[in-house]
């Protein structure tokens, strides 16, 4: 029975997974589609994406997902025009009218979370509403922060994830090929340059999260060593009428728990159906 379902599994993998390539103001971007129903834009953290992630299989079985390797991760070009996280937020700002996408639910985990924050304060046109998990882009006076830049990745694992076994598959994911380690130090290059300097926030954003107009998800891991879960009250407080989940797992919560990640965003989202 087992492998009936596996077998089912796949062939569904395989009828509805695009890939392509769009461009975008001479930039080249990696996008996997798939699935069916109200359009739903997954924004990956700075690890990035490996293949089509089980997060995503799981959302795409109730939402139209589109899934970009951002600028200069994965095998999307790097333009020198975009130079950090706001030109990300006009970029996909300018991507969702590209691919004419109207009511987008907007999911962002950790730079993710940061990007989708900078396109809502631009503008909400055609957003429908903000999921942001474990979402870097503020800073909280007195709640140091981990530092995803030192270590190996298996100490790198360790930081992002609660749950050590997860932490040592999702390492091994990233060692398995040449390709895979070239993918990974390209990633890691390209997370560097967008939030080094200042580290992982926008000096300026809280000041403008207020003009979020949108439903506000929040979701957090409770044992989020990277960005602690005092930031998910920091959020909740700056958007308005912004609510907050709590989750176990640390801060890559979509690769720990893909399931009850998926299981916590789908309600939310279909709850703002017409």
């Amino acid at each position: 029975m087992r492998g009936a379902k596996y077998h089912q599994q796949k062939q569904w993998e395989a009828r509805s997974l695009g890939e392509s390539f769009i461009d975008l103001r001479g930039a080249k971007l990696h996008l996997y589609r798939a699935g069916k129903g109200a359009p739903l834009l997954f924004l990956h953290g700075v690890d990035g994406i490996l293949g089509w992630p089980p997060c995503l299989e799981h959302l795409a079985r109730r939402f139209d997902v589109a899934a970009p390797d951002h600028p200069g991760f994965g095998q999307s070009d790097a333009p020198d025009w975009i130079a950090d996280v706001a030109d990300l937020g006009f970029f996909y700002l300018d991507l969702i009218a590209a691919l004419d996408l109207k009511a987008v639910h907007v999911v962002g985990a950790s730079l993710g979370g940061w990007i989708a924050l900078e396109m809502a304060i631009r503008s909400t046109a055609r957003i429908k509403s903000l999921t942001l998990v474990g979402a870097a882009g503020i800073r909280v006076a007195g709640v140091p922060r981990g530092d995803m830049f030192i270590g190996t990745p298996a100490e790198l694992g360790r930081l992002l994830f609660a749950d050590e076994q997860a932490a040592a598959h999702w390492s091994a994911q990233w060692q398995a090929s040449p390709a895979a380690q070239e993918i990974y130090d390209r990633n890691r290059a390209t997370a560097a340059k967008y939030t080094w300097q200042p580290r992982l926030y926008n000096p300026k954003l809280a000041d403008w999260l207020h003009r979020i107009d949108v439903p506000t998800h929040i979701i957090w891991g409770e044992q989020d060593k990277l960005i602690p879960p005092a930031y998910a009250t920091a959020l909740q407080a700056l958007i308005p009428g912004a609510q907050v989940t709590m989750l176990p797992g640390g801060h890559l919560l979509p690769s720990e728990r893909p399931d009850l990640f998926a299981d916590t965003v789908s309600p939310f989202i279909e709850r703002l159906r017409p």
